[in-house]
């Protein structure tokens, strides 16, 4: 009998010979052995490519359309036909990578939820929108310790009844936590917009939580302000494509284009058109086109990852002050701080419209007076050096533990040296080990949520994400969502048997 001669075929139909049974048994492994590592790798990059997919944003089909058979004609090319034949085989149709992507994202999630039990506090932001299927969609982020850094993640995405009231918020909120099995009682911080179902007195998300006698520190978003002030383009300028054209932009446009925009409606023949004739109208749109960029620059410097209480107060408190010195400067008639009323008083020296904008700079510094009476800061400085508080003279409202540990803490040369070399976040978590109640205070003051930047720049993603063609995009929109982290692939993979059809 000759081994040799035997075929792979007979040898998995069991037709060998006794004396040889062992030795066809061992091929038969091998083959298989073979066949399930080929399979494994290709199941590994048909998740690989899902999630390119959803990190480019683009529709789920154009891994089957485009990516597939492109990438199987270059590595024709490239690599000849066996090549070409191995990647034919990974199954990239639109269900399929959408059943990758949510695999994917229940790991992320699976991860995230553990990360955030094992740090000490968290703190959310949420948001409510409604998409292009005119579904409202809540956005979650969490911010939360790991190691020695805070991170910054998307908790969930739902969709809420139509009728966006608090009891409904609060009931996907608390329906999430008890399913991942998180305790509000660690919740250092909430930060949402100033909408009614958020914020309200009595019927309000942050209203229900403090009944609930949650300790959470609720911080009004700048945004919320300029909402008040009937200037929505603040509250959400990485919203969407639509508000990212904020009253501030569309105004500044509007100022460039007058002499085209006054000749639109003149041949319209409206009535309007006579307005851009008006030299006081042209100076106020200057004036308005000017302060509403200087607070559209006040946004956006205060938005981003990882920013603190302390940086949002240092902006909004310089910002009250170049309010006064405004104040003060058009009084002395010198407008140089607003370019496009400067040119037109120039163009137009007749006009003169100095008491409107002084009685409006003095209604806006009495709006950010309402909004922020309190400065946070104070009594909290020891937090972004406590290398140099004097207790004899600050005023920092410690406890007689917190006070000995910064004490001693203050005097710690190696804790120093760390200061200058990591974020003020980093710093205090490095500090837990020696000193965990100072580090605790700290942490939580430094922990919660300023503006809900990530909710805003989350929603345009959706927007993207879940254009006119894919409105129908439900299910995997979270999963989407998220999938832009690190899923742990190998992991994944040793869970499920590889799936060769499309």
């Amino acid at each position: 009998f000759d081994e040799e001669k035997v075929s792979y075929r007979k040898v998995l139909q069991g037709q060998v010979l006794r004396p040889s049974r062992r030795h066809g048994l061992q091929a038969q492994q091998k083959v298989i052995t073979s066949l399930s590592t080929q399979s494994k790798v290709t199941l590994k990059a048909s998740y690989m490519v899902a999630a390119h997919v959803a990190r480019s944003k683009k529709a789920f089909t154009i891994a089957k359309e485009l990516i597939l058979p492109s990438a199987v004609d270059r590595c024709r090319e490239l690599l000849g036909d066996a090549a070409a034949t191995k990647i034919q085989s990974i199954p990239l149709s639109d269900d399929t990578v959408a059943r990758r992507n949510v695999d994917m994202s229940d790991d992320i999630e699976c991860q995230l939820v553990e990360r955030i039990k094992a740090s000490p506090y968290f703190a959310i932001q949420l948001d409510e929108s409604t998409d292009i299927s005119k579904v409202t969609l809540l956005l979650v982020f969490v911010r939360y310790c790991t190691d020695s850094n805070l991170c910054e993640d998307l908790l969930f995405c739902k969709e809420l009844p139509t009728r966006t009231a608090a009891d409904n918020v609060m009931h996907c909120l608390d329906e999430y936590f008890t399913e991942k099995g998180l305790d509000w009682k660690y919740c250092s911080g909430i930060c949402t917009d100033d909408a009614a179902a958020m914020t309200g007195k009595h019927h309000g998300v942050w209203k229900i939580l403090q009944q609930s006698r949650c300790h959470q520190n609720c911080m009004r978003c700048f945004a919320a302000m300029c909402e008040r002030l009937d200037a929505d383009h603040l509250q959400l300028l990485y919203h969407s494509k639509i508000r990212w054209l904020s009253r501030g932009c569309v105004l500044n446009r509007l100022f460039e284009l007058r002499k085209e925009v006054h000749t639109f409606l003149e041949e319209q023949r409206s009535p309007l058109a006579e307005h851009y004739n008006d030299d006081q109208f042209c100076a106020k749109l200057a004036y308005l086109s000017d302060i509403f960029d200087q607070l559209n620059q006040l946004n956006v410097s205060m938005q981003g990852r990882n920013s603190t209480v302390f940086l949002v107060s240092d902006k909004i408190e310089g910002f009250k002050k170049k309010l006064i010195l405004w104040n003060r400067r058009v009084k002395e008639g010198r407008f140089d701080m607003f370019p496009h009323l400067s040119e037109t008083l120039e163009a137009s020296s007749h006009v003169n419209i100095s008491s409107v904008i002084t009685q409006h700079l003095s209604q806006l510094s009495q709006k950010f007076a309402d909004y922020f009476p309190e400065d946070p800061r104070h009594g909290n400085l020891w937090i972004l050096d406590p290398f140099s508080v004097n207790p004899a003279s600050e005023d920092m409202a410690l406890s007689t533990v917190l006070e000995n540990e910064l004490m001693e803490l203050s005097a710690d040369s190696s804790l120093k040296l760390q200061l200058t070399q990591v974020d003020l976040a980093s710093f205090w978590l490095l500090a837990a080990s020696e000193y965990p109640s100072l580090s605790k205070r700290a942490n939580t003051f430094i922990l919660p949520f300023t503006t809900t930047y990530l909710c805003e720049s989350g929603f345009s993603t959706v927007t993207i994400t879940k254009s006119k063609a894919r409105s129908k995009l439900k299910a995997t929109l979270d999963a989407t969502l998220r999938v832009s982290l690190s899923p742990r692939l190998d992991l994944i993979i040793s869970k499920k048997q590889a799936q060769v059809s499309h």
